[in-house]
């Protein structure tokens, strides 16, 4: 029976329009499938996030968290007072009050992810970030994720958002999948990387200039190998690094699949938000991905 990344590069290999039809179906069972879920978590206490569109001083600035090591160089440039942070799984050992802070992954079915549900909770509860921030359940329509789990755990602390996934199978995919997401202002958008959905989302929310922190493409996290010695034995955060010893085996998603990684992606929505006036930039020059994004 073909796998995943098979199906992948065979729809990667048909003409545009049969990918985007593809798509379309997917976007489909997904809506339906969605709707179950959020309806259920409601039920469960549970809130929904509504995005509030054009509602942010566009003079403002938004920082997106990402993990990369180095996230730990440009955090402290970030000026709060003028600044809309919005952080990202385990971005809160860095910053443990940002605006915004979405997690994700509550699987029973994996065993990586199921750990992981548990010591990032155990971790949002250690660190006051409920307290202090608004936390918000993403990936809500991943069906490897139990609903149950979910409610069990946020329900009370946080809030749930509608996303939606846009498959990009192939190169040719990356231009109009991107200028869709940027359309949607209802769901979270997501494609292969969290980074990508959060930027157009602070687009959305009105701040046309946007930094993007740690989105390295390579390299450890910025809190080294196992978020777990921070979070259970409060070890120090690892000192920044250097481009050299930050290593140049690329992540999984800046590999992708079918040339679809995260590097053309994010190029082609720098130039779709262009058409909105809207600016991002990595934070620091020292990250890989400022070749892409330029830097502030």
């Amino acid at each position: 029976m073909a796998d995943k990344k098979q199906i992948r590069a065979v729809l990667g290999r048909l003409p545009l329009m049969l990918q985007l039809f593809c798509a379309h179906l997917i976007f489909g069972f997904e809506s339906v499938v969605q709707r179950r879920r959020a309806a259920r978590l409601k039920r469960m206490g549970m809130s929904e996030f509504v995005i509030p569109v054009n509602e942010f001083d566009s003079s403002r600035v938004c920082h997106i968290l990402a993990s990369g090591w180095s996230l730990n160089h440009s955090f402290d440039s970030i000026d709060r007072a003028n600044a809309f942070v919005i952080g990202f799984n385990f971005s809160f050992l860095k910053c443990k009050d940002p605006d915004l802070h979405f997690v994700e992954n509550a699987s029973v079915k994996n065993l990586r992810f199921f750990v992981n549900t548990y010591q990032m909770h155990f971790a949002l509860e250690k660190f006051n970030v409920f307290s202090n921030s608004k936390v918000v359940f993403k990936n809500l329509s991943e069906l490897k994720n139990s609903i149950g789990l979910i409610g069990m755990l946020y329900s009370g602390k946080a809030l749930f958002i509608k996303d939606r996934h846009f498959r990009i199978f192939g190169s040719k995919g990356v231009a109009p999948v991107v200028a869709q997401m940027c359309a949607d202002s209802r769901h979270l958008p997501q494609a292969v990387s969290s980074v990508v959905g959060l930027v157009i989302l602070a687009k959305t929310m009105g701040f046309k200039k946007i930094i993007v922190h740690g989105l390295d493409f390579q390299g450890p996290h910025f809190y080294g190998a196992d978020a777990s010695e921070v979070i259970f034995n409060n070890a120090e955060l690892p000192q920044p690094l250097t481009l050299d010893e930050a290593g140049v085996e690329l992540h999984k998603t800046a590999v992708g699949e079918n040339g679809v990684g995260v590097m053309p992606v994010i190029q082609a929505l720098k130039e779709e938000l262009k058409k909105y006036d809207v600016e991002v930039l990595a934070a620091s020059r020292l990250s890989p991905s400022a070749k892409v994004l330029g830097w502030v």
